[in-house]
């Protein structure tokens, strides 16, 4: 076909909103919060009931400990009587808020919910609400059924206070500038919306775009196989966004310069109880809410590359991120017959990308010195790999250096060990 058969679109990936650092195993991180407290003698941690707590102070943690947990119970059982019971009955706004995330969280569908408070947090005393009233920082685990294989973590706020002797949720945003609940909302929490839902797939997009979700369900469902085909692996099942409300998409989520047409946002699961370390257990795909209907199986195809490999661990550089996926959205574009328009864009690319190309295009300026071209010219290096070596060995070099820590003598050592090169050797040989 003709070379604009589609525009070309930038797309991102993103290690999601938590803060992390690396532990010891590759694939398992500490959460680094920057708004993390020490708890203090002089500050008592309310968050565990000891001996040294007030009577009152411990009956609040009991009564919010019991109301978190009724209020999942709820949620999980369809009971939208019980779960607006746990809330301010003089707060209209809030109780009308809510019960939209009641039904969202229905529409759905969820195999687990849990609410709990977090380990560590000091509770902040909300005197605009009463004089025993508290903000907790929540820990929401929310597992989509037939798409999570796990609960995702979400961290939430919520402000509870006594009313009548009964603690009841009075306010849900008191904690909303804490740095890694980003400005972003969850799609819950975005008013009305409608699911479409196929074997692996749950797209959620406005409640009067069911027509755009059932597309983007057919895209995705032929972006699936080229990506297993690929790397190999296979996310279980993959949540696509695709709202039109702007909060959905978080400013900071941009490339070149400008937003991204989509990002794999990692999912992070607790592996402990205290919720200081987490494993990723997936992506999921948030399209920009101006690209969401022109979003297709090309860029889709792109996404769930980063959502399956991104278990891995993070150690990859850019360009081998960004190539990958980019290989496997120009391999789809070959299989979908756009021959004409692969050739105009790989021609492109080595007149304009390819000169300039000196060392591997590096993490902090990937998109620098190429520019635009910084996507092209890594997927240029991925195939020239993937022709010459082969596809197991390339998924092995991606494996290895995603488990390693971000060195590049650990780099260089992987280069040597799969392929018997060194970064100009390669950048040579593509160049070629």
């Amino acid at each position: 076909m003709g070379g604009d058969f589609r525009t070309r679109r930038r797309v991102l990936w993103t290690a999601g909103v938590v803060v992390l650092a690396v532990a010891a195993s590759a694939v398992t991180w500490a959460v680094r919060r920057p708004d993390e407290r020490a708890v203090t003698s002089s500050v008592p941690a309310l968050v565990t009931p000891t001996v040294a707590a007030t009577p009152s102070e411990a009956r609040m943690v009991a009564q919010v400990d019991a109301l978190l947990k009724a209020r999942a119970a709820a949620v999980l059982g369809g009971k939208l009587p019980a779960f607006l019971g746990q809330l301010d009955p003089g707060n209209a706004k809030l109780r009308a808020r809510h019960q939209q995330v009641f039904g969202n969280l229905r529409k759905i569908g969820l195999r687990t919910l849990t609410y709990r408070r977090e380990a560590g947090w000091v509770p902040e005393k909300q005197a605009q609400h009463g004089a025993n009233a508290y903000a907790f920082r929540i820990m929401m685990l929310v597992q989509v059924n037939g798409i999570d294989t796990a609960a995702r973590y979400v961290p939430v706020g919520y402000t509870f206070a006594e009313r009548n002797g009964r603690w009841l949720l009075v306010d849900d945003d008191d904690l909303a500038a804490e740095a890694d609940r980003g400005k972003t909302r969850e799609p819950w929490d975005l008013g009305p919306l409608e699911v479409v839902r196929g074997p692996g797939v749950l797209v959620i997009v406005p409640p009067s775009e069911r027509a755009n979700g059932r597309r983007l369900l057919r895209e995705a469902r032929i972006a699936t196989p080229a990506v297993r085909a690929a790397t190999r692996r296979a996310q279980a099942g993959i949540l696509i966004v695709a709202l039109g409300d702007g909060r959905s998409f978080a400013a900071e989520w941009e490339t070149g310069g400008h937003p991204a047409a989509a990002v794999a946002v990692q999912n992070y699961t607790p592996i402990n109880a205290e919720a200081t370390q987490f494993k990723v257990n997936g992506s999921r795909v948030v399209i920009h809410p101006s690209e969401r209907s022109d979003a297709d199986r090309f860029l889709l195809a792109h996404e769930f590359t980063h959502a399956a490999l991104s278990p891995l661990g993070h150690g990859a550089p850019t360009w081998l991120v960004e190539g990958f996926a980019e290989y496997v959205e120009m391999e789809l574009t070959a299989d979908e017959g756009h021959t004409q328009w692969l050739a105009d864009h790989r021609r492109a690319i080595r007149r304009e990308g390819l000169p300039k190309l000196k060392v591997l295009p590096i993490d902090g300026v990937f998109h620098g010195a190429y520019d635009e071209q910084s996507y092209g010219v890594s997927w240029l290096i991925v195939e020239h790999l993937v022709t010459t070596y082969g596809l197991p060995r390339v998924n092995a070099f991606y494996a290895e250096l995603a488990k390693s820590p971000d060195d590049p003598t650990a780099r260089d050592q992987a280069l040597a060990k799969h392929f018997k090169t060194t970064d100009a050797a390669l950048v040579a040989a593509v160049k070629e």
